[in-house]
């Protein structure tokens, strides 16, 4: 049987608090995942890359080295394995991610 079809704005209407998730979809063992971002998320790292796609607003994601990197709506960026970062977001803004499946669960 296919998978239903799924629609972004009525998926980002049920994310009423920032940094909760919901899966849009499995595609082997990664996850498209969307969340609300608002105010900093805490400093952590994956053992696995991870992609972020911004569909409404713009995020900022900073680096345990002090750098930052500004993506706007429309932009993506990979964090990659084993680099410490958080996302931050003065605004609220929407975002799709791509990441493994189990690294919510870390």
């Amino acid at each position: 049987m296919p998978e239903p079809r799924r629609s972004i704005p009525e998926v980002a209407a049920r994310l009423t608090q920032p940094w909760t998730h919901l899966v849009l979809g499995q595609v082997d063992d990664y996850c498209a995942y969307l969340s609300r971002f608002f105010g900093s998320y805490v400093y952590h790292q994956h053992v696995r890359d991870e992609l972020y796609l911004v569909l409404e607003g713009e995020i900022y994601l900073d680096y345990a080295d002090g750098s930052s990197i500004l993506v706007r709506a429309g932009e993506s960026v990979v964090v990659r394995a084993y680099e410490n970062h958080r996302s931050r977001a003065e605004k609220e803004a929407l975002v799709l991610m791509f990441k493994a499946k189990d690294l919510f669960a870390e």
